[in-house]
């Protein structure tokens, strides 16, 4: 089955939606270059005539370009879903698209997105505002007949109860990390969930792993260059460590600055790092370690958001390979709600159970004062001042439960 791809076209100053044949998807292109032209959108309205009759026209809105990339993400999953759905409809065709019924457009707003998908109010709200917006360009030009999209009032109440669900459990298992790891794009990409996963970062901290050595206070720390170095002098050293310093790491509220921390290197995440510093990085100035690779802004420091954009990637396609059945038969399901803060949270999680199961103590007797839950604070970067961890480490004891969950199922 051919995917709808949406891929940004600075050229043409627009998204192009093609087929997996690279065949373009004319009519939402078309919407696209005509949204994106103006940042404007034609909004379906009924008022009442001079004869005292309704009628239905067409007012112009502005929109941002944050709801726009919203609107080319949300037309992408619909005519992927309508993609799978013609395969056993002989009536139903991609390409004839814009003729649907209106019935079949409200059964995928509440049968597939809300019984379904299980959609909360902010998704759903995304979705209705992208096949208003995509049915009422067609309708004003002509293209089709005007459609009243709708949620019904029975669904209203569900995908409230959806929104309070937050079914998206805070941890991810090896297996499932893995599977992320080893569909991404290239190895810049898997170390950026790999440093989430294995050394428990948050996407911004990725800016602050840098090539040189640098100094704090009067204390020299080793930069990855010396790592390297350290790497090839000790074969038999399986941990090296690395000062994550304060100035790239969540600063606390009033606090004037983050916490610094020190970083556990495996050797095996190590020898990535190098062999993609060998091999992949491109050329230059910058100090950190991770570089932009894109053409257009080749060798430039990537941004605090980067990590986090490339999981939301590798997950949308993880997603639809669960659809159709290619991956994640056994084992536990990667969700929509799943981000790549969950890949730190669920280091986390790793590390408060092994500690757990070194020193015998069972997970729910763990205390906030307790040498397992200041160790993890201080792994996690969180305060731990006057031998009290915060509240947010408490959240391992329940991730720990659901850790043991996949365990007895057979998932590891």
């Amino acid at each position: 089955m051919p995917k709808i791809k949406a891929t940004k076209s600075a050229r043409h100053n627009c998204t192009i939606f093609s087929h997996g044949d690279c065949s373009i998807l004319f009519l939402p292109t078309i919407f696209s270059s005509a949204m994106s032209l103006h940042q404007t959108v034609w909004a379906k309205r009924t008022i009442l005539g001079h004869d005292g009759f309704p009628q239905t026209v067409f007012e112009e809105e502005e929109i941002s370009e944050a709801s726009i990339i919203v609107i080319h993400n949300k037309l992408t999953n619909f005519f992927n879903w309508l993609s799978a759905y013609s395969i056993d409809s002989q009536y139903v065709n991609i390409d004839t698209h814009h003729n649907l019924p209106e019935l079949l457009l409200n059964h995928y707003v509440n049968d597939v997105l809300v019984s379904q998908q299980q959609c909360g109010e902010s998704s759903m709200d995304h979705h209705l505002m992208a096949l208003r917006y995509y049915y009422d360009y067609l309708a004003m030009s002509g293209l089709t007949n005007a459609k009243n999209i709708r949620l019904t009032a029975k669904n209203k109440k569900v995908v409230r109860q959806n929104t309070k669900k937050r079914t998206a459990v805070k941890y991810l298992t090896p297996e499932l990390r893995s599977l992320l790891y080893r569909h991404t794009d290239s190895l810049r990409d898997e170390l950026l969930l790999r440093t989430g996963g294995e050394l428990g970062l948050r996407s911004k901290e990725n800016q602050g792993l840098l090539l040189d050595d640098f100094m704090v206070g009067k204390k020299r720390h080793h930069g990855f260059k010396s790592l390297f170095a350290q790497m090839d002098a000790k074969p038999d050293k399986d941990e090296f460590t690395y000062h994550l310093q304060g100035k790239y790491t969540k600063a606390h509220r009033n606090s004037g600055g983050g916490k610094a921390r020190t970083l556990y290197i495996h050797r095996s995440l190590l020898s990535k790092f190098k062999r993609y510093y060998d091999e992949e990085r491109p050329e230059s100035s910058e100090n950190t370690i991770l570089v932009n690779n894109s053409y257009s802004h080749i060798g430039t420091a990537i941004a605090k958001s980067t990590a986090s954009r490339r999981f939301t990637k590798i997950k949308k396609r993880l997603l639809a390979m669960q659809v159709n059945g290619e991956v994640g038969e056994f084992g536990q399901m990667l969700e929509e709600d799943h981000t790549h803060h969950i890949l730190r949270h669920s280091f986390g999680t790793d590390k408060f159970y092994e500690l757990c199961q070194k020193n015998r103590i069972a997970i729910d007797d763990v205390s906030p004062t307790s040498l397992v839950y200041l160790t993890v604070a201080r792994l996690m970067g969180h305060s731990a001042e006057n031998r009290e961890a915060p509240t947010t480490t408490k959240t391992y004891i329940r991730s720990c439960h659901i850790k043991e969950m996949f365990e007895h199922r057979g998932v590891s």
